[in-house]
């Protein structure tokens, strides 16, 4: 496993009309940028692959959510690139700072192991009141900023979350599907899910001629649901 001095950070600083605020975008890149275009499996953190502990900032907290791991080594062994994808509201609450994100990061790093790999860290610190175009989702900024510096095809990949934010962000940045755990906050966001799902079908039958393409819904109750043929159905081409 890499070092944190091996693993090539870049930031991103946000700017407001008044004064530049401390850094509240960052992206951790942990390979390098493919030569042609490969789908990319992407994932929301907390509630996800790790626990949901509320803000958490401790990495002796950190726990792998059941089928994290067999997951992205899967997806690994197809040749799918892993990318997390993050929102970090206790930072902008004052709860923690960044370096608390890269030890909680680190652990889950080390608890998926070698087989399990991820391809890059996109996280944000911005609060819910966030503008839209940052990277907080449901915004698809931090999809579209992996897809430029990764070479992703974004219409091929896939995207797993737990809130209702996840999966809107996911459509925003037009992948080819997306899967709600039931893991995190799964429980308490699955009766919104279906219902915005429903709002889309409905809205996609009246609007038919649209030529914009609305993502596959899937649901899980953990990632050991995931159907892992999809990985291998649709594997990318070798780097």
């Amino acid at each position: 496993m890499h070092s944190d001095s091996d693993l090539p950070l870049q930031e991103k600083r946000f700017f407001n009309a008044q004064h530049v605020s401390d850094v509240k975008e960052r992206c951790q890149l942990l390979i390098s940028p493919f030569h042609q275009q490969k789908p990319a499996l992407f994932l929301d953190r907390d509630g996800v692959v790790i626990e949901d502990c509320h803000h958490i900032n401790d990495p002796d907290q950190v726990q792998l959510c059941r089928g994290a791991r067999q997951l992205i080594a899967s997806a690994h062994c197809y040749g799918w690139p892993v990318v997390l994808i993050t929102n970090q509201s206790g930072i902008a609450r004052g709860f923690f700072g960044w370096q608390h994100v890269d030890r909680v990061n680190q652990r889950m790093q080390e608890l998926l192991g070698p087989q399990a790999p991820l391809a890059a860290i996109y996280a944000n610190g911005h609060g819910p009141d966030a503008p839209a175009w940052t990277w907080r989702k449901p915004s698809p900024q931090m999809l579209l900023e992996a897809a430029t510096s990764l070479n992703l095809d974004l219409p091929r990949s896939l995207l797993i979350g737990d809130r209702l934010s996840d999966l809107q962000s996911g459509t925003s940045a037009g992948v080819a599907m997306l899967f709600h755990v039931l893991s995190g906050h799964g429980h308490s966001a699955r009766a919104s899910v279906l219902q915005w799902h429903k709002q889309r079908l409905e809205a996609q039958d009246i609007a038919e001629a649209s030529p914009q393409r609305r993502p596959a819904l899937a649901l899980l109750d953990t990632l050991e649901d995931f159907p892992f043929l999809r990985l291998k159905q649709g594997s990318p081409a070798p780097r």
